[in-house]
C-alpha cells in the first residue's frame, strides 16, 4: 500500500507540474501579447508625433518659401517699374532734344538757303 501512496504523489506531483507549467506559458503569453502590443502603440504614437513635427516643419519652411518669394516678386516689379519709369524719362529727352536738334536745323537750313 505505501507503493500504491507514494505512486499517487508523484502522478499528482507531475499534474500539478504539467498544470503550473501550462498556466505559466499561458500567462507569460499573455504578458508578451500585452508587452509587444504595448511596445507597437508606443512605436505607433511616436511615428505619429514624428509625422506631426515634420508636417509642421514643412509648413513652416512653404510658408517661409511662399513670403520670401512673394517679396522677390514684389522687389522685381519695382525694379522694371523703375526701369520703365528711367527709359520713359529718357525716350523724353532723347524726342525733346532730337526736337530741338530739328529746329536748329531747320534754321540753319533757312538762313543757308537765303544766302543762296
Amino acid at each position: 500500500m505505501s507503493n500504491g501512496k507514494g505512486g499517487g504523489f508523484f502522478a499528482g506531483f507531475l499534474i500539478g507540474a504539467v498544470v503550473g507549467g501550462a498556466a505559466a506559458v499561458l500567462l507569460t503569453q499573455e504578458e508578451q501579447r500585452d508587452l509587444l502590443i504595448g511596445k507597437a502603440r508606443e512605436a505607433g504614437n511616436f511615428a505619429k508625433d514624428a509625422t506631426d513635427d515634420l508636417r509642421g516643419r514643412v509648413n513652416d519652411a512653404t510658408s517661409t518659401w511662399q513670403s520670401g518669394a512673394s517679396d522677390l516678386i514684389e522687389r522685381g516689379k519695382n525694379v522694371v517699374d523703375s526701369a520703365r519709369a528711367n527709359i520713359d524719362a529718357a525716350v523724353d529727352e532723347a524726342k525733346k532734344s532730337a526736337d530741338q536738334m530739328r529746329g536748329t536745323l531747320e534754321e540753319q537750313a533757312g538762313g543757308s538757303d537765303v544766302g543762296h
